[in-house]
């Protein structure tokens, strides 16, 4: 998916660059956007390359300390994502506990690439200028191409079919990069919820909605899983210390009055009224002083 993803980027920073009509040729308006695609193809390439020999590193690691026997699949894409489901275990999804979501992530995965290569092909088919023409919008005096548009009358009976299937196919690939998005979150939310428990939510939002999992998955590599309920009260605990001193209410239930309500306990030792043994009534429950490190106590980006 982050392949098709970094595509986008040079084709929105090419667009600004309109061209200047000059001969009006429709060759030249689909060799420049041959030109475009193949630029988009070359850089999406190297970056997702790199990404994803820094995130089959990541994932490789965290698999082999986990000793899943697939870890080699940490560097096959799609498969990886799979990988990525294996390590982060049972999802949660709206309550619901999804034990093989990293399965369904990536057959959905899959077919969203399947689905983005036949539109390249159809794409690549339809750039015929005998089938096309150039669509113009003048500003200022100034011609400028915006584009071309199908001239479905020119094509031949058995390739008319082209464009509608290219159309519906734009629309299907949409929803599903949508839906897509989704079971990444999910799938997202559970595995750094074992590799990263201080912050899940923005870990998985930075690999849904960015191609930059590979990096997030190198940086983490050193994180060991924890669970996460676990880690979570372990956390409360320590900040009610930090907050309390040790014990809630600084040691003692009303803190400066020496363990004594203000003014003295009302009763006394045979519980009756205008005493002054007031008991702890905490004590079964007051927090310890120390507790177990947290595994994610590191910084995990320290390495970088």
């Amino acid at each position: 998916m982050e392949f098709f993803t970094w595509m986008q980027f040079p084709q929105v920073f090419l667009q600004y660059f309109s061209v200047q009509l000059e001969d009006g040729s429709i060759e030249s308006v689909l060799a420049y956007e041959m030109k475009v695609l193949m630029i988009s193809l070359i850089v999406a390439g190297g970056l997702y390359l790199i990404g994803h020999v820094f995130g089959g590193i990541g994932l490789y690691k965290m698999a082999k300390r986990a000793e899943d026997k697939f870890a080699w699949m940490a560097f096959v894409p799609v498969l990886n994502t799979y990988l990525s489901g294996r390590l982060a275990g049972e999802a949660n999804v709206f309550s619901m506990k999804v034990k093989r979501m990293g399965l369904y992530v990536a057959i959905a995965e899959f077919l969203y690439i399947v689905l983005n290569i036949f539109l390249l092909v159809i794409g690549t088919i339809l750039a015929n200028p005998a089938w096309n023409q150039v669509t113009t919008q003048t500003v200022e005096g100034v011609e400028y191409i915006t584009g071309t548009q199908y001239l479905i009358d020119q094509m031949p009976l058995n390739m008319r079919w082209l464009p509608t299937m290219e159309f519906a196919l734009q629309i299907v690939t949409y929803i599903w990069s949508i839906l897509l998005l989704f079971m990444f979150i999910f799938l997202y939310m559970s595995f750094f919820r074992k590799y990263y428990a201080r912050g899940p939510l923005m870990m998985a939002f930075i690999c849904s909605f960015f191609p930059v999992r590979g990096y997030v998955f190198f940086a983490v590599r050193n994180n060991a899983p924890v669970d996460y309920n676990q880690w979570m009260q372990e956390r409360i605990r320590m900040m009610q210390r930090q907050q309390y001193g040790g014990q809630p209410y600084g040691g003692q239930p009303y803190g400066n009055y020496g363990g004594q309500p203000p003014y003295g306990s009302p009763y006394d030792n045979n519980g009756n009224y205008g005493g002054s043994d007031g008991g702890e009534p905490f004590s079964d429950t007051s927090g310890s002083s120390g507790g177990p490190a947290s595994p994610f106590d590191d910084e995990p980006f320290s390495d970088l």
